[in-house]
């Protein structure tokens, strides 16, 4: 195809992309009691709240993927053929030979009815089929967070507490922290279990709230689980992962 200084973007996302925080990359901090990063066994890492302690498990979505702020899309659809009077664009190209756009590289429009072997085919004209409406604006790249899978456990008996919640942090120069702060999942026990088993959970959790593309600078995606712990329990966190949709084409 001609070249061109351009770029060909696409504009769906891909909606089956998975971030995986394992527990190396879980910020852990207890306000009482202790919490101890544990090898259960080979490959079987977690996080544990001890007996007795009260603690939060703290993970930034966005720390280790790449955003986009969004942009303006070059139109690639002004100039034509060489021969100066082609399909390519909404103005002639220049008639010398080697330069424009030539015959053979210009797109052809189809038009709907079934195409027959052997059959020429006309082509339609820019402003039907092949004409680009300018956007108006950004295009939105980069990735949205879907949903979360929690892997967990809970051990001997249920927690006093279990809960999470999803918040997104924005830093604004000369504004409080508070004041930028919006939860996209309402801090509760969103379906974690709150059950005692041997095996773990892995629980997914759906968060409408943040369906939308995370373009803005100098902002944390914070998701954290706080547990509470009686004296004859502990709590597991193997990680999470975010299924998400994701464009950077």
């Amino acid at each position: 195809m001609a070249h061109t200084h351009g770029r060909y973007q696409q504009d769906l996302g891909f909606s089956d992309g998975l971030i995986s925080c394992d527990a190396s990359e879980v910020l852990a901090i207890a306000s009482a009691g202790t919490v101890t990063l544990t090898r259960n066994a080979v490959g079987d890492i977690v996080w544990q709240c001890n007996a007795s302690s009260t603690a939060t498990f703290n993970i930034n979505l966005m720390s280790s993927v790449i955003r986009r702020s969004g942009f303006f899309e070059d139109t690639q659809n002004l100039f034509g053929s060489t021969f100066g009077g082609g399909l390519g664009g909404a103005a002639a190209g220049p008639g010398s030979a080697g330069t424009g756009i030539p015959a053979s590289a210009e797109p052809q429009g189809r038009p709907d009815a079934m195409i027959l072997a052997g059959t020429p085919q006309p082509a339609s004209g820019m402003a039907t089929l092949q004409e680009i409406t300018p956007r108006t604006a950004l295009k939105l790249k980069g990735f949205k967070p879907l949903s979360i899978n929690v892997m967990y456990k809970v051990i001997t008996n249920p927690a006093t507490s279990l809960t999470c919640v999803l918040t997104q942090t924005k830093v604004v120069d000369n504004q409080t922290i508070a004041s930028q702060q919006t939860n996209l999942l309402a801090s509760g026990a969103n379906g974690l279990t709150n059950v005692a088993r041997a095996n773990p959970y892995v629980t997914s959790i759906a968060i409408p709230n943040a369906q939308y593309y995370q373009i803005t600078p100098n902002t944390a995606l914070w998701f954290e689980i706080a547990v509470q712990e009686p004296a004859a329990n502990t709590f597991q966190l193997y990680g999470i992962d975010v299924l998400c949709e994701f464009n950077y084409n």
